[in-house]
């Protein structure tokens, strides 16, 4: 109901702002939701649950005072029309207040909420986009940034899912590249120098190769440092040539490649499922060459004139400054399709940003590969979204101006960029060897989680508390990697995340496990919803039912910014409300509101249903 009350009074304040000819403050976020405050007799200094600070933004274009345009406003909401459900509209220190009548959407959200169960908040629509997450490089573990990207990516997956897109998820594996040229090399000096690599990678393949990953980044660091340049560029040419040969399809080198492919993925596979996360496709990289899209932009690329060639043989495509304007809106885009005749052989000419495509001897760069993406997925599909890390939203702005100036002009790009995460211990470097893996920050947590669940609950055998701890750990791990705004870096300290009593996922799980067992002692079916309109109600029981009507409005937050930190966030707001509401209120053994307080724990405990199964969070029967 309360998503009802908004969206009547933002279509009547849109209609007013236009008659008063003010359309420039006109917004997706003109009635904003308070903080529910009790009390239905003299209102004067309190906020109504709706309300609407637009008087502010008016004053200086009115020229009036904030107070004397939110009068105004009032009695323009006023004479509209009567909205049920809104009691009375006041104006107070320049804010217009909309106050709700409690007790009808309380009864009003339950029957909502008992009607619809886990579907209360889902949007029936169909919008079709493809959706790129988690995308490791092979050959090395998952570490715990791609925790941060997979879990991330995967809660706003199902909220867009649960928004009505119909999402194809892939993800996008980092397989090819100068990297594996280098990797090939290592693993074939590594033979010659008489090692037992090959023994070695079947005992541990990812450590095997991450090993000799770092080996190849210590010796360029070396070099590098004591300025040898002949060497390095000798033993940088050398990865080189091992990659144009891997692009060329050479046989051996392209089966030890797919060895080294098929052990990472399987290693993947073995953390993916542990964190309940899964992919329609796993398009890498090599895909794009080995189904030769890659070779195909190459010859469009020339028939089109999109791309000139350097001086030293590569061919790159020009980004002016504002090719980047507006870039991702196919509507508001407009990029400068001319070419120059001649580019600096350096590449770094001063008026534009150089977009490699070929490398002087031919062989792709990344750039062309995710190009060929591009052109793979707008085949099927108009909108493209990216869940990769902030460090890369140049990066991503030239590549859709790019594809802009290839011809794809009707697509709709979207970055989801994020901060980075990381242990209070400091941060890590795959190639300084300092690596965290996931694996280890899962079974850190989990060993964490164990000792949480055993002190809770004493009683509990090894294999019961071993079970609850892995739900507890999923628990964590996925709130911990949604909880702060997506664009903010974060520190995950485990031991503050697995507490029972904080801002945490366990302190959500445990207040859904508390609805969940009232409902099973309760021992009877719940009444139905309108038996709540007979009985009176409290301030807990209207704060709960408020928490409860915001939920489909959180759900559309989320999928307005991409981010699920809005969602934690209101777990924590609803779990903090049933707590409170459980404390204050007996429920099982209440004398005259037993059926009242059986129905707002129902209704709680589908509402954690369902953003469990959208965050992933585990529901556990006992903790």
């Amino acid at each position: 109901m309360l998503q009802v009350l908004r969206d009547r009074l933002t279509e009547d304040m849109t209609a007013i702002l236009t008659q008063w000819d003010c359309e420039g403050v006109i917004g997706s976020n003109l009635i904003e939701i308070n903080e529910y405050e009790e009390g239905n007799g003299d209102r004067a200094g309190e906020k109504g649950l709706l309300a609407t600070p637009i008087a502010y933004q008016l004053a200086s274009e009115r020229e009036r005072s904030p107070a004397d345009i939110a009068v105004e406003l009032a009695d323009a909401f006023r004479n509209r029309r009567e909205i049920s459900g809104i009691e009375s509209i006041e104006a107070v220190d320049g804010y217009v207040n909309f106050y709700v009548d409690e007790d009808e959407l309380t009864t009003r959200t339950l029957e909502r909420i008992l009607e619809s169960e886990s579907a209360y908040g889902q949007v029936d629509d169909s919008k079709a986009a493809f959706f790129e997450f988690s995308s490791p490089n092979i050959a090395k573990p998952l570490h715990i940034g791609h925790l941060r990207n997979t879990i991330l990516g995967d809660v706003l997956g199902t909220i867009l899912e649960t928004r009505g897109y119909d999402l194809v998820r892939d993800n996008h594996i980092g397989d090819w590249g100068v990297q594996f040229g280098h990797l090939l090399s290592e693993y074939e000096k590594a033979i010659e120098n008489g090692e037992d690599v090959a023994e070695r990678f079947d005992a541990d393949p990812i450590d095997c190769l991450l090993e000799l990953y770092q080996r190849y980044g210590r010796h360029e660091a070396e070099l590098e440092n004591a300025g040898r340049e002949e060497d390095l560029e000798r033993v940088r040419e050398r990865g080189r040539k091992y990659f144009a040969r891997l692009e060329a399809g050479e046989k051996p080198l392209r089966e030890r490649w797919e060895r080294f492919h098929a052990a990472s993925c399987d290693r993947f596979e073995s953390i993916y499922d542990r964190l309940g996360v899964t992919f329609d496709t796993w398009h890498g990289e090599s895909f794009y060459v080995t189904e030769a899209w890659t070779n195909r932009l190459r010859v469009q690329a020339y028939e089109r004139d999109v791309a000139v060639e350097t001086a030293n043989g590569a061919y790159v495509i020009p980004i002016y400054d504002g090719d980047c304007t507006n870039v991702t809106d196919p509507e508001r885009a407009d990029v400068c399709t001319d070419t120059p005749d001649e580019i600096s052989s350096e590449e770094d000419d001063p008026e534009y940003e150089a977009f490699v495509l070929l490398k002087r001897d031919g062989t792709t760069t990344y750039g062309m590969r995710d190009l060929a993406t591009i052109a793979y997925r707008t085949e099927q599909y108009d909108e493209l979204f990216y869940v990769v890390g902030s460090e890369q939203r140049d990066y991503f702005q030239q590549l859709f101006a790019a594809a802009r100036k290839f011809g794809y002009t009707d697509a709709r790009f979207t970055h989801v960029d994020y901060g980075l995460i990381d242990l209070p211990d400091g941060s890590m470097s795959t190639r300084e060897g300092r690596l965290i893996t996931a694996e280890e920050v899962l079974d850190q947590v989990h060993d964490r989680a164990f000792n949480v669940v055993r002190e809770n609950n004493p009683s509990l055998d090894e294999t019961t508390a071993s079970k609850i701890a892995e739900g507890v750990t999923l628990g964590t791990v996925r709130f911990e990697n949604i909880a702060k705004r997506r664009t903010k870096n974060t520190t995950f300290d485990i031991e503050q995340a697995t507490a029972l009593d904080g801002d945490t996922g366990p302190y959500v799980q445990y207040a859904a496990t508390r609805g969940v067992n009232i409902l099973r002692k309760a021992d009877s079916d719940v009444p139905d919803s309108s038996d709540v309109t007979t009985q009176p109600l409290n301030e807990y029981d209207h704060q709960l039912a408020v928490q409860l009507a915001r939920y489909p409005l959180v759900l559309q937050r989320c999928e307005e910014r991409y981010d699920p930190a809005p969602l934690a966030q209101y777990l924590l707001d609803l779990a903090k409300s049933f707590n409170k509401f459980y404390h204050e209120n007996r429920v099982l053994d209440a004398a005259k509101a037993r059926e009242r307080r059986l129905i707002l724990v129902a209704a709680t405990v589908h509402v954690f249903e369902s953003a469990f199964e959208i965050t992933g969070i585990p529901m556990l029967e006992q903790m």
